[in-house]
């Protein structure tokens, strides 16, 4: 099925730490299924550092799992962060209850040309700070998109030095459709 379903059981079950799952798309109608299977286990922190969050699919894909779609999806807490200032702003004012925290795209804003680099550094230890800081009392766990480019080789040392630990999401390889003999 999808490859972020396949993620380790026990990634969920941690009590905290910070867990870094690196993969090289964005695999958005998985993030969805992953997302309700995380939001059915209890309250779930979410914080997309891109455009995308997940929308109506996710009440129809609980939906499927449940008859208690406004409960569930009352116990999700959702923020979008357009920017790296933004981003810092979400994650210094998470609140202190322990749900866990699952941030999606993370240096997707750090990638802005138009904010200095220098400030872009700063931002991201500042975020990355923060992100232990609520580590250390729940699981948190922080998606992002392996990319060939020079802001990523810069940044990405930066939030590798901050993880317990590290999965890493291979794609599936795609299996061909045998055609129809008849």
């Amino acid at each position: 099925m999808s490859q972020l379903i396949k993620l380790p059981a026990d990634i969920f079950e941690t009590r905290r730490g910070l867990n870094l799952i690196l993969t090289r798309d964005s695999a958005r109608p998985q993030l969805t299924d992953l997302i309700a299977s995380l939001i059915l286990s209890g309250p779930l922190f979410v914080v997309s550092a891109s455009e995308w969050l997940p929308s109506h699919t996710l009440s129809r894909t609980i939906r499927r799992r449940s008859i208690h779609v406004k409960e569930i999806t009352g116990e999700l807490q959702l923020a979008r962060a357009s920017t790296c200032f933004r981003l810092l702003d979400i994650l210094s004012n998470i609140p202190v209850a322990r749900e866990p925290i699952f941030v999606l795209d993370f240096l997707h804003t750090f990638y802005d040309s138009d904010v200095p680099l220098r400030t872009r550094f700063l931002q991201l230890r500042q975020c990355c700070q923060h992100l232990k800081r609520c580590s250390s009392s729940r699981t948190v766990i922080v998606l992002t998109r392996e990319m060939p480019t020079e802001d990523y080789q810069k940044f990405f040392p930066i939030l590798h030095a901050v993880a317990d630990r590290i999965v890493y999401l291979e794609p599936e390889p795609k299996q061909d459709a045998q055609p129809a003999l008849f």
